[in-house]
């Protein structure tokens, strides 16, 4: 529903009337552009203020009580119930948080990198932020680290092609071999623990059989 009212603005009510092909708001003035920490490296202050809201999230979740019921929601929500916590709302909660948190970086990229918004401007975002999700564990310092690496790996799409002649989609393969090497390290990692679970109680099996015995 979030897309389409999206697309509806840009394509109709704030839509520029010079952008003939590729329908887009006005450009955003200078004033209200945001500028870059170093001209160094070219990174804009939406790196910061990504920091921010990840260390204010690590906050909210690893030392409030209300962080706590979010993770106890997120976990299992029939425990939730039984516990008496008010499940939709902090479902409600939660959903607001994050789409203020998307907003927050719609904001910053059209600001301080489009400059100006359009239907393009949105593709493959949400892929890119599930898994930096999955590859954080959900932990909202760990994903710092996770979008700052992915985030290098999405631009090095154009240095590959240029560099290398390998196609733009290369990126999109390194995504997916990570993923599917994050699910493999998942699922072993399961498979691991139950095999030790398991021979560990038939080791102790004998052992309790001769104490009996005896």
């Amino acid at each position: 529903m979030a897309l389409a009212v999206f697309r509806h603005l840009v394509e109709g009510p704030l839509r520029d009337p010079a952008s003939l092909n590729k329908p887009s708001t006005a450009p955003l003035p200078d004033a209200y552009s945001v500028g870059v920490i170093s001209d160094t490296f070219y990174v804009h202050w939406g790196l910061v203020a990504g920091v921010v809201v990840c260390a204010l999230a690590h906050v909210l979740v690893r030392h409030s009580v209300s962080g706590f019921a979010f993770s106890i929601v997120g976990g299992n929500v029939r425990a939730a119930r039984m516990l008496g916590l008010p499940v939709n709302c902090l479902v409600l909660v939660t959903c607001v948080l994050g789409g203020a948190a998307a907003g927050l970086a719609g904001m910053f990229e059209v600001a301080a990198v489009q400059g100006s918004a359009n239907a393009a401007l949105i593709a493959g975002y949400g892929t890119s932020g599930i898994l930096v999700a999955f590859a954080a564990r959900h932990n909202p310092l760990a994903i710092i680290v996770c979008a700052i690496l992915l985030g290098g790996v999405e631009a090095s799409g154009s240095l590959l092609q240029r560099r290398l002649g390998l196609p733009d989609a290369t990126t999109l393969i390194l995504e997916g071999v990570l993923f599917v090497n994050l699910l493999a390290w998942e699922a072993l990692n399961g498979r691991v623990l139950h095999w030790r679970i398991h021979w560990r109680e038939r080791g102790r099996t004998p052992a309790e059989g001769v104490v009996q015995h005896g």
